[in-house]
């Protein structure tokens, strides 16, 4: 069964408008390869799971904020702003910069406090326990992996390819050691920016997630699920994308900027 609910149309997974209830929705999808490398991590069934009890929309504001507060020392002269929290990549005009030199040349040390970072953390813990029993999967097994990053998207006219984020591609084929990816919408299709909707490039159907500010999107990371954001075209459209993997050579330690 794909889980889908029914009310919500055959090709919407979760609108806008309305949580999709404390289980979720999920769908299954067959996997697209398994080589059993990772005992204990690897999903039987893979799939796409939507949730909108993990994270507050309280929680989502300070989200925002933190973005913003990286972003005010740069932004994309196109529409894709990323701000990787691991590396400190943050997209200056055509280029990318390091945020800590740009904050330590304004006099800033430390860009986020201590309340921020734990937010961060917190929020990174409730979403692999929540893979982690989703998917029945040993616990201890999944580590965060990078890049994680806020993306801040706009109606701007590219200018790299980095700004051109309506492609269809799959995670695998850009990052070849993500095995599940998560990623937190922080404001809301249609009431703060039109477009943006989440789509999963299905056989037959297309299967589309709307932006919901705290609303969580995990989905493995294979060839199973080919997707693409569409492009915005108004407004602007924040979201922070948490990926993890089961190879402890690629786990990274949390980020503290």
């Amino acid at each position: 069964s794909s889980g889908i609910n029914a009310e919500y149309g055959q090709d919407v997974l979760a609108m806008w408008n309305r949580t999709v209830g404390t289980s979720g929705v999920i769908q299954e999808v067959k996997c697209s390869a398994s080589k059993a490398e990772f005992t204990g991590c690897e999903p039987a069934r893979c799939g796409r799971y939507v949730l909108d009890r993990l994270v507050s929309s309280e929680e989502a504001e300070t989200l925002i904020s933190m973005a913003e507060k990286g972003m005010k020392f740069g932004g994309s002269s196109g529409g894709a702003t990323i701000l990787d929290l691991n590396s400190g990549a943050l997209s200056v005009g055509n280029k990318f910069a390091d945020i800590r030199m740009l904050a330590r040349n304004a006099g800033i040390e430390q860009l986020f406090t201590y309340e921020e970072v734990k937010l961060f953390r917190s929020i990174k813990s409730r979403i692999q326990i929540e893979i982690e029993k989703k998917w029945k999967l040993t616990a201890g097994k999944l580590k965060l992996t990078k890049p994680v990053f806020f993306s801040r998207l706009t109606d701007k006219r590219p200018s790299t390819p980095n700004d051109e984020y309506w492609h269809t591609h799959t995670d695998t084929e850009q990052y070849e050691r993500f095995h599940y990816t998560a990623l937190v919408y922080l404001n809301t299709y249609s009431a703060d920016f039109e477009g943006g909707r989440f789509i999963f490039d299905s056989p037959g159907t297309n299967h589309t997630v709307h932006p919901r500010a705290g609303r969580v999107s995990v989905f493995t990371s294979g060839r199973e699920n080919p997707h693409h954001v569409e492009r915005v075209t108004r407004g602007t459209r924040y979201a922070i994308t948490v990926p993890f993997t089961c190879d402890a050579d690629y786990a990274i330690p949390e980020p503290v900027i």
